[in-house]
């Protein structure tokens, strides 16, 4: 089973992305307002003495799920976490958020629900919510959309970008995160029964598939501010090809990811997900990927720590062609390629 399988599909979702990329860049040029960093996490403009940007994000499907799970919280939650986590990676802080909740029907409870998540994780990353619209669209919508705005800024630009003889670390996820969704409940749906709340394997599914995401915000910051890191690389949707934005066109990246946890490797086997689409979709148990210098590599690993999650060496950067090589030991020897 492919995420297409589930209506998604990454190929036409990439063509629709350099539609809205030309139409950006020609607005730009209509304009005389230059856009930087377009194929980057945060594009920018110039403000004055600080680069401007504003980021869009939502927690997708996965609400659908979290409608069942009783865990709506987590909607909000993840809604901010996605963005700041994106732009974090290109040194960028949040100034304020703006939210956008779509729901079929005047539900109080469910609102009240998503706003106490965006307002915990707001507190963590110390931003303020600015605005935001609440619409209720029914024969539209069906169930909820948690959409997120950001308003960020960064004074001084900085290179998102791999250097050769980097070391990548990975970055434990906390679950799925909230990308794949449409392809996790087809599997549940069709091949475990469709019940959220059984235990497979050993396996709580409500519990595994409602986990908030990782936020990642203040470590990527304090690596950055500490110059401790080159490039830092949030996996999300399109799941590990991201790292192609920090390599360019010159430079190949081996690397050995660790055994995913049981919740991935439950997905890939009820639902035969081939290896090379499931490292296309979802995280499997990395959500972020920091390229440093060997003798910093122990120095971020510790700071990582220090932040509560779990640090693995993935490889070394070294000159090529852009090329990713993925060798999960795991997968029978299988290689997933970018």
């Amino acid at each position: 089973m492919k995420y297409s399988d589930a209506g998604v599909n990454l190929d036409v979702h990439r063509l629709m992305h350099r539609v809205a990329r030309d139409t950006a860049t020609r607005l730009s040029e209509l304009t005389g307002i230059r856009i930087k960093n377009m194929e980057g996490y945060a594009p920018s403009i110039n403000f004055g003495n600080v680069e401007l940007n504003i980021h869009v994000d939502g927690v997708g499907t996965k609400t659908l799920v979290l409608l069942k799970t009783g865990k709506m919280r987590t909607a909000g939650w993840d809604c901010v976490a996605m963005n700041a986590n994106d732009v974090a990676c290109d040194g960028f802080k949040i100034l304020a958020l703006s939210d956008y909740i779509a729901l079929e029907s005047s539900n109080l409870a469910l609102f009240e629900e998503v706003m106490k998540g965006i307002e915990e994780a707001l507190v963590q990353i110390k931003a303020p919510l600015l605005s935001g619209e609440t619409a209720i669209m029914p024969g539209l919508v069906k169930g909820i959309d948690v959409v997120c705005i950001t308003l960020s800024y960064r004074e001084k630009e900085r290179a998102n970008r791999a250097e050769s003889g980097d070391v990548a670390l990975g970055v434990s996820s906390s679950g799925l995160h909230a990308n794949g969704y449409s392809l996790v409940r087809k599997i549940v749906e069709e091949r475990l029964g469709g019940d959220y709340t059984a235990v497979v394997n050993g396996i709580n599914l409500g519990e595994e598939l409602s986990k908030p995401t990782a936020l990642y915000y203040n470590l990527v910051h304090e690596l950055r501010e500490k110059g401790l890191i080159t490039a830092a690389v949030h996996i999300t949707g399109g799941g590990w090809s991201k790292l192609k934005r920090v390599l360019g066109e010159t430079l190949d990246f081996e690397l050995e990811p660790p055994e995913p946890p049981s919740i991935f490797k439950l997905l890939i086997e009820s639902g035969d997900v081939p290896v090379s689409e499931a490292y296309r979709v979802f995280n499997m148990g990395i959500g972020l990927v920091l390229f440093t210098k060997p003798h910093t590599l122990q120095t971020v690993a510790g700071i990582v720590e220090g932040h509560g999650f779990e640090p693995h060496v993935l490889g070394t950067v070294k000159p090529g062609s852009g090329r990713i090589a993925i060798k999960p030991s795991w997968a029978r020897g299988e290689i997933v390629e970018f």
